[in-house]
């Protein structure tokens, strides 16, 4: 009996599993993972968690939680990296899944507007207005720390000693 060798999903990794190969899904599952979790030995092999951001569905990118068999787990090659932008009408980043901004693109917004925090504020404040009608079910506090909060918290200084 030989060993079969055992693939190495990564975070970023783009992979597809037939519907038979994976729980509580139809059809072809294709994922752009964002976290590979633990593995299960069970009677028909061995089976992975994966955390990622489906592709392909029609209603638009959407955050999901799978387990597949690793062996019939198809990694597909990554095309260009997708930009942190949001996807509505949810407002999870496209490139992460998380809620936009991200940590990401609020670095990425920092550094280009490192010069003009007003700008980034009205910019922001913009961007809160759009997602307000599409997320009337947060309320203002939410809204504001999500989109604005941030940038203040930013600016205040630390702790003294």
């Amino acid at each position: 009996m030989t060993a079969r060798r055992v693939q190495r999903i990564g975070v970023g990794d783009i992979v597809q599993v037939a519907e038979q190969h994976y729980c509580y899904g139809l059809g072809t599952l294709t994922l752009r993972v964002v976290e590979v979790g633990r593995r299960e030995r069970h009677s028909d092999g061995l089976w992975i968690h994966l955390r990622g951001i489906e592709l392909g569905d029609p209603r638009g990118p959407r955050q999901r939680r799978v387990l597949a068999r690793i062996d019939a787990v198809r990694i597909r090659p990554a095309p260009r990296p997708v930009a942190h932008v949001p996807v509505r009408p949810g407002w999870d980043c496209a490139g992460c899944g998380q809620a936009w901004p991200c940590p990401d693109r609020r670095q990425r917004l920092l550094d280009r507007y490192a010069g003009d925090r007003a700008t980034l504020g009205v910019y922001l404040g913009m961007q809160l207005v759009d997602a307000a009608s599409d997320l009337r079910h947060l309320p203002a506090e939410a809204l504001y720390a999500r989109f604005l909060g941030w940038l203040r918290d930013r600016d205040r200084p630390g702790p003294t000693a």
